[in-house]
């Protein structure tokens, strides 16, 4: 239809007769009806005309001799239903007239009577123009609902109604993104208790009585666990409002869920972090502090080793074991300090097999009495080069980890096995190589990894776990270390049966070692040469001066920096070599000491001791290579100070903080 007021109004004239048709466009146009006719005298042409474009009324003869007036209409009804229909014959009777209107007709005008002509044409068209804009309207809203529709569908948040009534409130509508936020499409959500149900068994106490707190508050913000349809729980922020009608009585509540699952898990990994770095801060300190009581034990055993004849077998067998377990301790707290970031990791060769071994016994605390726990280790010593205290906490993840997948019991495995690998081309891990390698296996009969998971299985916060029981970080850790280590690990798994996980470390041949435990030793040289130790630990200061005085040396000691430089002033000319610690008490530490000192007199040496790392103790390494210095990390043991001390005083020209004595150069 044209609808323009601007322009004529399209009218079809079925007419056959030209006066007939210059009577009535001449009518019309006498009372300022702009019409554009296209006249038809035939049914074929009255055909052809509907088929035109933009046509705005029809009107048509009752009597034609190609055609009747109700073939006429019915074929307009057909094809152009929406446009009026208008008879205008000079004879219709009451019944010809009736019977068209009954069948579509809009009106019907007598050629005698034309007066009624133009008010009849201008009802038609002013209702042709009123039903035209309410039907562009309805479109105008369709479009609308449609263009809202998708935005609802593509909206990041669930947009839910709920009509109020005086029985119990439930969902009246929920928008299509429910679907995508938890696995259930809208009609399901509207299921009755269906929210109540799905939501955490914490949460619920606060959807009781919601309804009457939002009316009197309007407004309502909290935080939901809902469950998922694949059981997994989802974080929502749930914010609610009333809606009032005109007279201000509320009859609907209007609300949306968005998912904040992943924002929640960032907040709890950052409590859990801060927690951490709380931990770690009080692990470093006591662990620090324990260093200092290790190495008094050892230092002190050791002096007692040192000479063998004053005591009878099992008194010197007692103190051996004194210094073992003081080792053993030593490592237990490298490991804290590891935890706490303090400390460095430090890769030496050790035999897994004794590690694994002893580990073994402790794992065995950590596995419910209904897991039975099977080690089998290959005959014989397997030497990797690594950090033991990382691939302890490899096994311990990856224990706790099959057990939990055993939460009704079962076997656990743990296995070495020397392998040779050549045909690399053979191997499925795209890290494998040729080479000599332990496998190193840890298998469970529990309920196994499906295959969806295992692609993610190693991902950083991926977990299968429960919420709350596993942080997602155990297996990243694990992968992590084995990565640092050269290696890799296959893992295979099947539902129901259980999961194995083989890590592969590169091996190394047998190294050469020597004994941890120092007994007398003619190796061991000393000196005369006069030593200035700084070392706020009085026991520490005072085993160590004994130690050195043992071998000759002269010793000043002071706790502090400050007093350091009262003895300096002294003796300065006299002294030989400063064996401080690190970190001290007082406005000096041990590296601004030695740095000042090696300014007054540029041969002095200079030995580091402390409990932390290098780097950790003196901010970076870089300051152990600018003054020629050596470092020791308490507890270290009586022969490798005597050693480090003696190897400072003679060789002048060695500079790297990485030049060990003897008992520590352990190559493949």
């Amino acid at each position: 239809m044209n609808h323009s007021q601007s322009g004529p109004w399209r009218v079809i004239y079925l007419e056959n007769k030209q006066q007939d048709r210059e009577l009535v466009a001449g009518t019309l146009a006498a009372e300022g009806v702009d019409c554009e006719f296209i006249f038809a005298g035939t049914k074929n042409e009255f055909d052809v005309a509907l088929t035109k474009p933009n046509i705005d009324l029809i009107l048509s003869d009752c009597s034609l001799p190609s055609c009747s007036g109700a073939e006429a209409l019915e074929a307009a009804k057909k094809v152009r239903p929406e446009v009026p229909f208008i008879f205008v014959s000079g004879t219709i009777g009451d019944d010809r007239a009736v019977e068209g209107l009954r069948s579509g007709a809009t009106d019907y005008v007598l050629k005698e009577n034309l007066d009624r002509l133009v008010p009849v044409v201008r009802r038609a068209l002013q209702d042709t123009e009123r039903r035209f804009s309410q039907r562009k309207i309805q479109q105008q809203l369709h479009a609308t609902q449609e263009r809202l529709d998708h935005l609802l569908a593509e909206s990041p948040a669930v947009i839910y109604s709920i009509h109020l009534s005086d029985h119990h409130p439930a969902l009246a509508w929920i928008s299509s993104y429910i679907e995508h936020l938890l696995g259930f499409n809208a009609k399901e959500a509207c299921a009755p208790d269906w929210w109540r149900n799905q939501t955490d068994p914490q949460d619920r106490p606060s959807l009781t009585g919601s309804p009457m707190q939002l009316l009197a508050q309007s407004q309502i913000s909290r935080d939901l666990r809902i469950r998922h349809k694949n059981g997994e729980y989802r974080w929502v922020h749930d914010e609610q409002r009333v809606v009032c009608d005109g007279r201000g009585e509320p009859v609907e509540i209007v609300g949306s869920w968005v998912d904040f699952t992943a924002h929640k898990g960032l907040e709890d990994l950052l409590r859990q972090s801060q927690k951490m770095e709380a931990i770690g801060q009080l692990a470093g300190g006591v662990a620090h502090d324990f260093n200092n009581l290790l190495a008094i034990i050892r230092g002190n055993a050791e002096l007692l080793l040192m000479k063998p004849p004053q005591h009878p077998g099992e008194t010197e067998n007692g103190l051996k074991q004194i210094v073992g377990a003081a080792d053993r301790a030593a490592n237990l707290t490298r490991q804290l300090l590891i935890f706490g970031r303090k400390q460095a990791m430090q890769f030496s060769p050790f035999n897994i097999n004794e590690v694994v071994l002893n580990l073994s016994k402790m794992l065995q605390r950590i596995i419910v009495e209904d897991i039975h726990l099977l080690c089998e280790c290959t005959p014989g010593k397997i030497f990797v080069h690594g950090d033991v205290g990382m691939v302890e906490q490899v096994l311990v993840n990856l224990v706790v980890n099959a057990r939990d997948a055993m939460p009704r019991g079962g076997k656990l495995g743990l296995t070495t096995e020397s392998v040779s690998l050549i045909a690399t081309k053979e191997q499925a891990h795209p890290d494998a190589r040729d080479g000599e390698f332990v496998r190193l296996s840890v298998s469970d009969s529990g309920t196994g990894i499906s295959p969806g998971d295992l692609a993610h299985i190693f991902e950083p916060f991926f977990t299968t776990k429960a919420p709350g029981k596993g942080t997602g970080l155990g297996l990243a850790i694990v992968y992590g270390i084995v990565k640092q280590h050269q290696g890799w690990i296959e893992l295979s798994s099947k539902v129901g049966t259980g999961t194995r996980f083989n890590v592969f470390l590169p091996t190394i041949p047998t190294p050469v070692t020597t004994s941890g435990v120092v007994a007398a030793d003619a190796n061991l040289q000393g000196g005369t040469e006069r030593i200035l130790m700084v070392e706020d630990d009085f026991a520490v200061r005072m085993l160590t001066q004994r130690l050195l005085e043992t071998y000759g040396y002269h010793v000043w000691t002071a706790e502090s920096a400050q007093e350091a430089l009262e003895i300096w002033r002294e003796h300065a000319c006299e002294v030989s070599l400063l064996l401080t610690d690190v970190l001290m008490p007082g406005t000096l530490t041990g590296r601004e000491l030695a740095e000042q000192l090696q300014k007054e007199k540029p041969q002095l040496k200079v030995i580091f001791l402390s409990g932390y790392s290098p780097d950790l103790a003196g901010g970076n390494t870089n300051f152990i290579d600018r003054l020629k210095a050596r470092f020791l990390q308490k507890p270290c043991a009586s022969r490798t100070i005597l050693e480090t001390v003696r190897s400072c005083l003679d060789n002048p020209h060695e500079t790297s903080s990485d030049k060990k004595p003897n008992s520590e150069k352990k190559k493949p």
